[in-house]
């Protein structure tokens, strides 16, 4: 943001308007949509925090009559490292501008004082939607994060008990398909058969987030709301249908992002809730705060905020997704 509003009469504070401000700034936590996403809130102990997650017990061992018990395993995931990013605005304004501003007190200039504080806390809100889309949409690379082991968040993945490898895309061989109601089902069996690090598959999905731009979200309504198939003739069961799902003990709920560029427009994602508890999360070295750094020996005025935050992601299995492109996949 501009250092100086001096002369637009668009930034002011005395107690009134700071009150006002107060009440925007709480009010407009609803902004924020990395829950919405799966993302859950954590506070990390030092800055550079390295974290982990680590699997159940594998299976029991068969042993015969006298033999020696079998000792199992349990299974670190991949470390990784959390990156703490620090934005920050600066507002100024003069004694003058407060001065004429208070002369004009009706209704349209008191608007613009809501508006003015409204804005300040929401240009942090801004870079934390922004961050926290581009978990997803560059999430087929690891540019922005990783899940350790080199690995993007969206791809292939080693399972640290057998070496085997499972993906949470539709695989090698297949495509990047669009999002539509089968697409949906079978990257639900994908799921289903995930593994944790110690080859045992994971429970079976329950809680499901669509999540999609604003240019697919009117198709994402139409798969989830319609029980029927809408673009076919002969009108077969939507196979992912709220209600279909319901009766397999899923939920699904369709979820905009409006950060997604253009560029990423057709790239669709499915998010179970449950599972991303323990492996997606939003750390926080600190949440928006706002405070006064005045200079009266200038006659300045000063609004300044900061967000110490990060997104940081354990584990990929709680998440599955297509660039809905129909482009091969190697």
């Amino acid at each position: 943001m501009p250092d100086t509003t001096t002369g637009t009469y668009q930034d002011v504070v005395d107690a009134q308007v700071r009150a006002i401000f107060e009440r925007h700034k709480e009010e407009q936590s609803n902004e924020l949509y990395y829950k919405e996403l799966g993302l859950n809130d954590y506070e990390p102990d030092v800055q550079e925090e390295q974290l982990n997650d680590i699997s159940g017990p594998d299976r029991a061992i068969l042993t015969t009559e006298a033999q020696e018990y079998g000792t199992i395993s349990r299974y670190r995931g991949y470390p990784v490292t959390l990156k703490l990013r620090k934005y920050t605005y600066k507002l100024s304004w003069t004694e003058e501008d407060i001065h004429w501003m208070m002369k004009q007190s009706s209704s349209k200039r008191m608007s613009e004082l809501r508006n003015a504080g409204e804005g300040a806390v929401q240009s942090l809100y801004q870079v934390i939607n922004e961050d926290t889309a581009k978990v997803f949409y560059l999430g087929f690379g690891t540019t922005f994060l990783n899940v350790g082991n080199s690995e993007s968040l969206v791809g292939s993945h080693t399972i640290r008990a057998d070496g085997s490898t499972q993906r949470n895309d539709f695989g090698s061989g297949d495509t990047q398909r669009p999002l539509g109601s089968t697409a949906i089902t079978d990257l639900i069996a994908k799921m289903n058969r995930f593994n944790s690090h110690n080859a045992v598959k994971l429970k079976r999905i329950r809680n499901l987030k669509l999540i999609v731009s604003g240019d697919k979200i009117a198709d994402a309504m139409k798969i989830v709301w319609s029980d029927y198939g809408p673009d076919s003739g002969a009108l077969g069961r939507q196979q992912a249908s709220k209600n279909a799902l319901a009766k397999r003990g899923m939920s699904i709920t369709p979820v905009e992002v409006p950060d997604f560029p253009s560029a990423y427009a057709d790239y669709w994602f499915l998010s179970d809730v449950d599972r991303a508890r323990a492996r997606a999360f939003m750390a926080w070295g600190w949440k928006p705060r706002m405070t006064r750094d005045d200079q009266a020996s200038k006659g300045v005025l000063r609004e300044v905020g900061s967000a110490y935050f990060g997104p940081i992601v354990l584990g990929w299995q709680w998440l599955a997704g297509s660039k809905g492109d129909d482009a091969a996949i190697a």
